[in-house]
């Protein structure tokens, strides 16, 4: 099986789906897009653009932007404004890691046993939050 190794590996272009199944609201939001990875001084620039589908709503953009940074046999992923944010490790088909945002808790779980084409699967709870996120990804 082969398996992503090194920060470049993730380098270039990905569309991606998301699916969130949010608990609270009771309803299924989809997402349909691309995450574009690119060089940066000190690692990757995250860089995505979704069209969300929210039920009853009309369709909305959405962005979002991480910068990923090697960490020895991780890679750590940081908000756009440096804050860190979680990592996640190369070399296994399953990675899982914890991020505290108090007083909500994020879990997520990134599968690259059908690499290149890969996953991250969050749960995401808290007093206003019931949530779970996947999103897939396939190279472009």
């Amino acid at each position: 099986m082969t398996l992503p190794s090194n920060l470049s590996d993730f380098e270039g272009r990905w569309s991606l789906s998301r699916t969130i199944h949010d608990a609270r609201a009771g309803q299924v939001v989809h997402a349909e897009g691309e995450a574009i990875l690119r060089p940066a001084e000190d690692g990757l620039i995250y860089d995505e653009e979704v069209t969300l589908r929210i039920p009853g709503q009309a369709e909305m953009k959405g962005t979002r932007c991480y910068l990923w940074r090697n960490a020895r046999d991780r890679i750590a992923v940081h908000f756009d404004d440096e804050r860190y944010f979680h990592a996640l490790k190369l070399g296994h088909s399953q990675s899982r890691d914890h991020h505290d945002c108090p007083p909500d808790s994020y879990d997520a779980v990134y599968d690259f046993t059908g690499w290149p084409n890969w996953s991250v699967h969050w749960t995401v709870s808290g007093p206003r939050k019931a949530y779970e996120m996947k999103t897939e990804y396939r190279p472009r």
